[in-house]
């Protein structure tokens, strides 16, 4: 490994964060650990080869020296030298279960000197080395993503879906007056869990198809009800479809279009309102006489606020 790269190894770039280089390190960890890959000579060398490089970067001074020496910095090189991050570290423990560093023949957990072990209880939260039992039982499988389109009713009200993930069906409980683009989270259906360990979660991204007449502005509701000239003029009583069901409802006499009127708690969760935006139709031919009317009715020109503006 003299000619590799410790950033190349993990595949972060130089200026990574502490973070991101853990992240990093965890994901490569779990992918070669002797446990997932008994006798597998290929995955043992990479898990050393990419714990060596973990050891140095997430460490800031041994970082700083590999940044300003290179592998030079330690030990001529060697790093299971004098010096280096892994002077005096016995990797039989991660490949040897009988072998010391796992537990006392007794059964209490032993910890092996030198930031390595440090490095896995950080990581996995075992209280020994990587290889023993605490390692394996926090080893959780991978999270799973997953995208589930909805009805807009389902969306607002609730509602439990089947989703089909990777051949086999999943209930997802949408809860009441979820939004587009939010998430949720079903704890131990995502990726296979490792060797004791617990599976992973599915992430459901919810996408809510649009109604036809029906537009949602945070938790309120909005609609366009269509009335006749007559219900405008004379006022009365109208059905007002929403979310949660047709509402009797009264518009005033003398109704204008585009007057606004809001049914309280009638939008999502009960928490937003239902607001109805007044559209006045006209019939498609109207009679002759009565068009007349209407114009005698005009004491003004209604468009005449929009000439004193210009």
């Amino acid at each position: 490994m003299a000619d590799k790269d410790y950033y190349d190894i993990l595949g972060v770039k130089k200026s990574a964060s502490e973070d991101e280089i853990k992240k990093a390190y965890r994901t490569l960890a779990k992918k070669f650990h002797p446990d997932k890959n008994k006798g597998d000579k290929t995955a043992e060398s990479k898990f050393k080869e990419i714990s060596e490089a973990y050891a140095v970067l997430s460490d800031k001074e041994k970082r700083d020296q590999y940044d300003r020496l290179g592998k030079e910095a330690f030990g001529g090189g060697n790093p299971f030298g004098p010096g280096g991050p892994f002077a005096g570290f016995d990797f039989s423990q991660f490949t040897n279960r009988s072998g010391g560093g796992g537990r006392r023949a007794g059964g209490t957990r032993t910890r092996t000197t030198g930031n390595f072990t440090d490095i896995f209880g950080d990581l996995f939260g075992g209280g020994g080395a990587g290889g023993g039992p605490g390692f394996e039982t926090d080893m959780r499988g991978p999270d799973t993503d997953a995208e589930l389109t909805i009805d807009f009713r389902d969306a607002v009200l609730g509602s439990t879906m089947d989703l089909n993930v990777n051949g086999s069906h999943v209930k997802v409980k949408i809860p009441e007056g979820i939004a587009d683009g939010q998430k949720v989270r079903i704890r131990g259906k995502g990726g296979v869990a490792y060797p004791g360990g617990h599976p992973g979660d599915l992430n459901v991204v919810i996408h809510v198809r649009p109604h036809p007449f029906f537009e949602r502005k945070g938790d309120n509701i909005h609609i366009e009800l269509p009335v006749t000239v007559g219900e405008a003029v004379r006022g009365g009583e109208i059905d007002v479809p929403t979310i949660h069901g047709p509402v009797r409802a009264r518009i005033p006499a003398g109704t204008q279009g585009g007057q606004q009127f809001r049914l309280t708690g009638k939008g999502v969760k009960k928490k937003g309102d239902h607001y109805y935006r007044v559209l006045i139709v006209l019939p498609k031919e109207p009679p002759a006489e009565s068009v007349e009317q209407f114009e005698a009715a005009y004491h003004e020109n209604p468009r005449a606020n929009l000439k004193t503006a210009l």
